[in-house]
C-alpha cells in the first residue's frame, strides 16, 4: 500500500460472556501505510452514518473458554449464506471481506491476557440507523414492515441447513421459558415478578404448546429501528437516500432500506421475528399511541406476507413475552453492570410501563384497534381467514 492511501474501517468489538445484546462498542479506525489512530468512544459519528468514508467493518468477539472455534465459525459462515442469499435477492447486505488466505472468519489470541478472539470483515454499508431519525412516521413503519415481510419471504427458498440454525440462546422466544431463571435476579417487585410469569405461562399454553403448526423459516431475531438503515451517503449532517424512480414497491423498499447484524438468526416461527420487532418498535415509541403506531408496521408485512390463523392468534402473546425477554435479561445485565447502563435501564422502565398497559388492555381490544388500522388498508382478518377469532 502507497502511503497516500488511506482506508477507514469500522471496528466493532462484541462481548459472549453476558445474555445482552447491548453489550458492543464501536471504535472508528483510520488506518494508512504508516499508521493506526484509534479514538476510543462511543463513535456517535458512525452510528449516525456522519463518517460517509468508511469502507469497511472489521468484527471482534473474545471468546468464551469453553466455546469451540470451529462451532463458532461455522455459524458465522451460516449468517454469511444468509446474507449472500439477500444479495442475490436484489437486497442491500454487509458484505463479507475475505482474508488474503481467502479464508472468512480469523481466530487470535492476546499474548497478555491470553484471551481468545473471533475476527472477520464485511463492507460499510453507507447510511442512518432509524433510531437516528425517530420519531417514526407511519409511512416509515409501513415500509419497513413490508422490508421484514420480503425478507422472510426471500429466505424462505435459501439453502441452509435449519438444523444449524437453531438457537440455545436465552433471547431466541422459542426459549422464553428460561427467562424465570433471570426473574429473581432482576429485582423486580413482587407484582412485576408475578406479571412476567403469567404471560409466560400464557405464552407456553398458547403458543409454544402449539409451536409445530406456525410457519418456520430463518428469521433475523434483532430487527429493530438501530439495526435498519436508510440507505444513502451523509453529507453535512443530511442524508442523501439511494431511491430509483420505479413504482414497483419491492424494488423501492429494498433500495431505500436494508437490514444489518445478523448475528441472532435463527430457524424459527416466523411470527417470533414479528413479534421480536413489533415489541422494539412500541417501546422506541414512548408516547400514549405506541399500540396504535405499531398496527401500521404489523400491515406493512401482512401486506406482502400473508399471515395464517394461528399466527395472527399468536401475535398479541408473544409480543408480551418478547417484552418480558428485553425488561428481564436487560434489567439482569443491567445490575451485572453495576448499573452503569442507562440505556439499558431505559428500555427496561419504558418495557415494563408498555407491557403492563397492553396487557391490562387485552387481547380482544388490541386486536380491534389493529384490526380499525388495517382496515384502512383495505385489510380484513375476514378477508384471510374465517378461522380467525378475536
Amino acid at each position: 500500500m502507497q502511503s497516500s492511501m488511506v482506508t477507514k474501517i469500522a471496528i466493532i468489538t462484541y462481548s459472549v460472556k453476558k445474555p445482552s445484546p447491548q453489550n458492543t462498542s464501536q471504535i472508528p479506525v483510520r488506518i494508512s501505510a504508516n499508521q493506526c489512530v484509534c479514538t476510543r468512544n462511543s463513535c456517535s459519528a458512525i452510528q449516525t452514518g456522519v463518517c460517509s468514508k468508511y469502507e469497511y467493518v472489521v468484527k471482534v468477539m473474545d471468546l468464551v473458554h469453553s466455546e469451540n472455534f470451529s462451532s463458532r465459525s461455522e455459524r458465522i459462515q451460516m449468517q454469511m449464506k444468509v446474507q449472500d442469499h439477500l444479495l442475490d435477492c436484489g437486497f442491500v447486505c454487509p458484505k463479507v471481506v475475505p482474508s488474503s488466505s481467502g479464508s472468512v472468519v480469523q481466530r487470535f489470541v492476546t499474548s497478555e491476557e491470553n484471551v481468545h478472539y473471533l475476527t472477520y470483515m464485511t463492507k460499510y454499508i453507507h447510511g442512518s440507523t432509524l433510531f437516528d431519525i425517530a420519531p417514526l412516521s407511519t409511512e416509515t413503519l409501513y415500509e419497513v414492515g413490508s422490508l421484514l415481510a420480503q425478507l422472510h419471504c426471500s429466505l424462505k427458498d435459501a439453502v441452509i441447513p435449519s438444523l444449524e440454525l437453531k438457537s440455545a440462546s436465552v433471547w431466541a422466544l422459542e426459549n422464553a421459558f428460561k427467562i424465570k431463571d433471570f426473574v429473581s435476579k432482576a429485582e423486580l417487585d413482587a407484582g412485576e415478578q408475578s406479571l412476567v410469569s403469567a404471560v409466560l405461562d400464557h405464552f407456553a399454553q398458547n403458543v409454544l404448546a402449539q409451536m409445530t403448526e406456525l410457519p418456520h423459516g430463518v428469521i433475523h431475531g434483532d430487527f429493530h429501528d438501530e439495526n435498519i438503515l436508510i440507505l444513502g451517503r451523509r453529507e453535512n449532517n443530511r442524508i442523501t437516500e439511494n431511491l430509483v424512480s420505479n413504482s414497483d414497491q419491492v424494488v423501492h423498499i429494498r433500495s431505500k432500506y436494508t437490514v444489518i447484524d445478523f448475528a441472532d438468526i435463527s430457524y424459527s416461527p416466523l411470527v417470533f421475528d414479528l413479534a421480536i420487532s413489533a415489541s422494539y418498535f412500541m417501546m422506541s415509541h414512548a408516547q400514549p399511541d405506541f399500540i396504535e403506531i405499531v398496527g401500521h408496521f404489523l400491515c406493512g408485512y401482512f401486506m406482502v406476507r400473508r399471515p395464517t390463523p394461528k399466527e395472527v392468534r399468536s401475535l398479541f402473546a408473544s409480543i408480551c413475552a418478547a417484552f418480558c425477554r428485553e425488561v428481564v435479561l436487560a434489567k439482569h445485565s443491567y445490575l451485572e453492570q453495576s448499573r452503569s447502563n442507562s440505556y439499558l435501564i431505559t428500555a427496561v422502565d419504558a418495557g415494563l410501563r408498555q407491557l403492563k398497559e397492553i396487557w391490562r388492555i387485552g387481547q380482544g381490544d388490541v386486536m380491534t384497534v389493529w384490526s380499525g388500522i388495517w382496515e384502512r388498508y383495505g385489510l380484513t382478518l375476514e378477508n384471510w381467514c374465517e378461522e380467525i377469532v378475536i
